[in-house]
């Protein structure tokens, strides 16, 4: 058996834990979601603004590799260069968080959807964690953790991208 397909049982039952726990907590969580909300509007229109949401300790982790912020933000300016009519939507459900005086964390299910006149539709789901410090009085994320998780949302007609996103093991 797979590794992945051990884990699968897991997963599934920590995620309907954190799903009726998180309910709970989701009017908590508020500040820390507006925070991401507002590095979803920066995103792809002034990716730089984004720098106001991180700590300058910030550690990026993406499946299994760490991304530098100023990277990131790089290639977000380079995607709105080349592609004509950038559109992008962000769609998250909290799964499960807490908050505190001076620290704070979401558990995050979230689809990031990035559209332009020219190209496909490319999406990506993930399951993420953030970890939030506040700083001089406003919430900054100090930490990013983020798993692809397949799309089921995409049928191959829909997506030239099928496969990629819903990878076969």
């Amino acid at each position: 058996m797979k590794r992945h397909n051990r884990l699968l049982p897991l997963l599934v039952a920590g995620v309907f834990w954190m799903v009726t726990a998180g309910n709970a907590l989701a009017a908590d969580t508020d500040a820390l979601s507006n925070v991401l909300k507002k590095v979803d509007q920066a995103v792809c229109t002034q990716p730089r603004q984004m720098f106001n949401f991180y700590s300058p300790d910030m550690v990026i982790i993406n499946d299994d590799k760490r991304v530098l912020p100023e990277i990131r933000i790089k290639n977000y300016e380079v995607m709105i260069s080349e592609f004509q009519g950038l559109k992008c939507e962000q769609n998250r459900t909290v799964l499960s968080g807490n908050i505190g005086d001076q620290v704070g964390f979401l558990l995050v299910d979230e689809l990031i959807s990035v559209t332009s006149r020219l190209s496909t539709d490319e999406r990506q789901h993930s399951v993420c964690t953030y970890v939030f410090a506040k700083n001089s009085g406003q919430w900054k994320i100090t930490h990013e953790h983020c798993s692809s998780l397949p799309d089921y949302t995409i049928v191959p007609g829909d997506d030239a991208l099928y496969y990629f996103h819903n990878p076969v093991y």
